[in-house]
């Protein structure tokens, strides 16, 4: 049987509807041309109708979930002594351009749904947590003295004391901050 959706042939058809051989003398008609095909191109797949780029969108939440783990992995190590806090600067500040690269191929890749406002959330995130780390690392000397005045402390009134020199010595250290800044 024929395929109906086939176009139409303009040669004489058999009982068995097959095409018959063409008449002696009478050239076989040449195929119709095809259309050549094209593959779209990266540009041409961004700009069709506004959808959304699968491939940017899957790049977009694996890279995600790495700043997400840069993230975490910052604030765990923060909670170590203070030679490994300083650690905690470096996966906050990685954090923080991996969210910006992440939040911008978001955009190119035009996802919907959730996905952007995590990235944009993960993005507030990391620089508030970089501008944390970051303050902690200026007053590195204020902090190895309240760390080392914790581990020798053995009572509440220690404990009490230590907290007392550290919020004592921070706030020299913001008046020799600003006193800088003034000159």
């Amino acid at each position: 049987m024929s395929n109906p959706y086939a176009p139409p042939e303009d040669r004489p058809r058999t009982q068995d509807d097959t095409p018959a051989a063409p008449a002696p003398g009478r050239p076989e008609p040449a195929p119709a041309p095809r259309p050549a095909v094209t593959v779209p191109t990266e540009a041409d797949r961004r700009s069709t109708d506004g959808a959304p780029d699968p491939d940017g969108v899957v790049r977009t939440a694996e890279r995600a979930r790495l700043v997400g783990i840069l993230l975490l992995s910052s604030v765990l190590v923060a909670t170590l002594p203070l030679p490994w806090q300083a650690a905690a600067t470096v996966f906050a500040l990685a954090a923080l351009v991996m969210g910006i690269r992440t939040l911008v191929g978001a955009v190119r890749a035009r996802a919907r749904g959730m996905l952007p406002g995590v990235v944009a959330a993960l993005v507030v995130l990391s620089a508030l947590w970089s501008f944390g780390s970051v303050g902690r690392l200026l007053a590195w000397s204020v902090e190895v003295e309240r760390q080392e005045c914790m581990a020798g402390a053995l009572t509440v009134t220690a404990t009490r004391a230590c907290e007392q020199a550290y919020q004592k010595g921070l706030v020299d250290l913001q008046d020799s901050l600003r006193e800088r800044a003034n000159s």
